[in-house]
């Protein structure tokens, strides 16, 4: 039998097409878009749903005469329902004004006027989710064929180069510090006491607001520091292949202790094989425990020299800069132990730390240079820019010539902003410099910020390991308990092999968040989840950059599959699938039912008798079933993205404001 789109009904019935579709979910009724059919029975059951009452019991009795009439009725009749001649088109989920236009040969200028026609207000180059699609679509009278964007990241376009320098040419360089640790343990305090005390102290001007390195003059080199927030642009560095760092500086609160975000920094820097060096903050206050903090570090294989181990340890005062200068020649020791050389005495190449518009002075950019010597008027490339150096400044404010290895420096004229992260190489001419950012703009076009698939992610590593050219997996591993972790590390470390290693990168209490998948990023790991959830940032985060995350609740089976990882067997796991989440925003009581979570729906959908789980701060502390499901006072099957319902948990009445609930479906391997 045939079928009549959505958006013809909505024509006839002189209603919008999401009016329908939505209707049509409400029953229960297989339909994703304004281009899927309905039978004619499905059609007279919408109908029937969107009439007021009044007229609903007499256009019943017209839907069952006519089916009896059409029983007697040969099937062909029903071709005459008018056969489309809509045009389909296909085109990438969320699209900008400015690419659809290019598919369907209308003005951007125009197809922005349209939408706002419709009541959408978006730019030209602002992304269009599914429905803005085809409502525009469907006012040219047109149907979205609407596909997921198969794309690249941007470091497979963009190679960084390499440089090998003889020994005898290479002398010592000063140290990039980057300064990380829990949020509210003073990592700020104590860089504004440095940049301010050590840096600044007596120089005109003081230092622009937008600086993103400095250097203090201390040792035979100087310490450079890289001011950045948080471990964020540490690892998104480390993804980019931009291995910058050279000692993290660890700060912990002494009257705080260990907390997440410092196990976090401990775990990325080991990854990224960088010495550390322990701040111990705060150590006026009377509360203060230094000792406590050591002891709590050695659980993390951090050992202070005092207790035999091999990392120096500082005990100091952001505030009143007690101990900065113990930090400041501990560093200066470190990396006269570290040895850390470069070759002054070659064309010049670093990273670009941050970039910026400044007014009188265009585009500026922030980098560290890591080898060869940086002079005015030199040429550079960096990613899609190009620059001549009209002018460069120091974290002073002051004018330079010229700029030595592991030192950062303001550079002005670039003809546009390079992206942070990028590598600079210098050549010896602005035509050189003007072509390879060409190429690089030429590659970079249509791959720009974008995604892997975590299949392809996972089939290239299974290949590799079958193949013998990957020897070492990695995980970070995130559970409920301590104890789990404990037994999970124990029992994945016992998997290791003579041909494959497996390195647990980091591993912690609590649910997945999004500075884990950036780890998992930049260190090519997959995320292992024992009786925890990604929350959506991460979950969402995870798909774009490719990242395989693994949830479980029973032992045996996550060590099952990281045995298979190990043997280069893993598979793409598609038996169960989140297919809705819900946020829980009241709790109320109801007859038959217990306690009723009021929630709404924040992605995808929800289904009576569908398996959930209950999270609480990420961590699984329900699985079960969908007992009811109610919108306002009617029960209903289904209940879709954005709207409110009442949701029964089987058997479970401790639900509380702020949960979370994980509608899960299954899917055909």
């Amino acid at each position: 039998m045939a079928k009549k789109r959505i958006h013809q009904i909505a024509k006839e019935l002189d209603l919008a097409s999401a009016d329908i579709l939505h209707q049509a979910k409400e029953l229960g009724l297989e339909v994703k878009t304004a281009s899927s059919g309905l039978t004619e029975e499905e059609e007279e059951l919408v109908k029937l749903a969107l009439m007021p009452e009044n007229e609903s019991e007499a256009e019943s009795e017209e839907v069952s005469e006519k089916k009896e009439s059409q029983q007697d009725e040969p099937e062909a009749e029903s071709e005459d329902v008018p056969v489309d001649d809509v045009q389909i088109i296909e085109v990438s989920r969320n699209s900008s004004p400015e690419k659809i236009s290019s598919l369907i040969e209308v003005e951007a200028t125009q197809i922005v006027s349209d939408l706002m026609g419709l009541g959408i207000m978006k730019a030209i180059d602002t992304p269009l989710d599914d429905n803005d699609i085809e409502k525009l679509f469907e006012k040219y009278n047109l149907i979205p064929d609407l596909i997921e964007e198969i794309t690249i990241l941007r470091e497979d376009i963009i190679e960084f180069q390499e440089f090998e320098d003889d020994p005898d040419k290479l002398n010592l360089r000063a140290p990039i510090i980057t300064v990380m640790g829990h949020v509210d343990h003073g990592k700020t305090s104590l860089l504004d006491y440095i940049r301010n005390e050590k840096v600044a102290d007596g120089e005109a001007g003081g230092i622009t607001q937008h600086v993103g390195a400095y250097k203090v003059d201390k040792g035979e080199s100087g310490i450079t520091f890289i001011d950045t927030p948080g471990h964020e642009a540490f690892t998104q560095m480390r993804a980019r292949g931009a291995n910058v760092t050279d000692i993290v500086v660890l700060v912990v609160a002494a009257d705080d202790g260990v907390m997440p975000q410092t196990i976090e920094a401990i775990n990325h820097s080991k990854a990224a094989d960088v010495p550390i060096v322990v701040a111990i903050n705060k150590c006026d206050l009377s509360e203060a425990n230094p000792s406590m903090i050591k002891a709590e570090l050695t659980k993390y294989d951090v050992i202070s020299e005092d207790l035999g181990g091999d990392t120096p340890v500082v005990e100091v005062s952001a505030i009143k800069g007690d101990g900065v200068d113990d930090l400041l020649e501990t560093l200066s020791l470190v990396a006269e132990i570290e040895e850390l050389k470069a070759n002054f005495n070659t064309n010049a190449s670093g990273y670009i730390v941050e970039s910026r518009m400044e007014v009188g002075r265009g585009n500026v950019a922030t980098v560290i240079v890591t080898r060869g010597t940086l002079k005015q008027g030199d040429f550079l490339y960096a990613g899609q820019a190009f620059c001549r150096v009209k002018s460069m400044f120091d974290h002073n404010n002051k004018t330079v010539k010229s700029v030595e290895p592991g030192s950062p420096i303001d550079i002005i004229g670039w003809d546009e902003s390079p992206t942070a992260g990028d590598q600079f190489v210098a050549v010896k001419n602005q035509k050189d410099a003007k072509a390879k950012a060409e190429e690089n703009k030429i590659k970079l076009k249509d791959h720009d910020n974008s995604s892997f698939s975590v299949e392809s992610r996972v089939s290239d590593m299974m290949k590799l390991l079958q193949e013998g050219e990957l020897n070492t997996v990695n995980v970070i591993l995130k559970a409920d308990t301590n104890g789990s972790v404990e037994a999970i590390k124990d029992g994945i470390n016992k998997l290791a092999t003579d041909d494959v290693n497996i390195q647990v990168v980091h591993s912690a209490v609590g649910g997945i968040v999004l500075s884990d998948v950036d780890l998992a990023s930049a260190t090519e790991s997959l995320i292992i989840g024992f009786n925890v959830r990604p929350d959506s940032q991460a979950r969402n985060m995870a798909q774009s950059k490719g990242i395989d995350v693994r949830t479980y609740n029973i032992i045996y089976e996550l060590l099952d599959d990281i045995s298979e990882a190990v043997l280069g067997q893993m598979t793409i796991k598609t038996e169960e699938a989140i297919i809705g989440m819900v946020e829980v925003k009241t709790t109320f009581r109801a007859p038959k039912v217990g306690v009723v979570a009021g929630s709404i729906v924040s992605e995808g959908k929800v289904e009576l008798d569908a398996k959930a789980r209950l999270l609480r701060d990420g961590v699984v502390i329900y699985e079960g079933t969908i007992v009811s499901l109610r919108r306002f006072k009617d029960n209903v099957e289904v209940v879709n993205e954005g709207l409110e319902c009442g949701i029964g948990l089987s058997d479970y009445k401790d639900i509380k404001e702020g949960d979370t609930i994980e509608i899960l479906g299954e899917v055909e391997v």
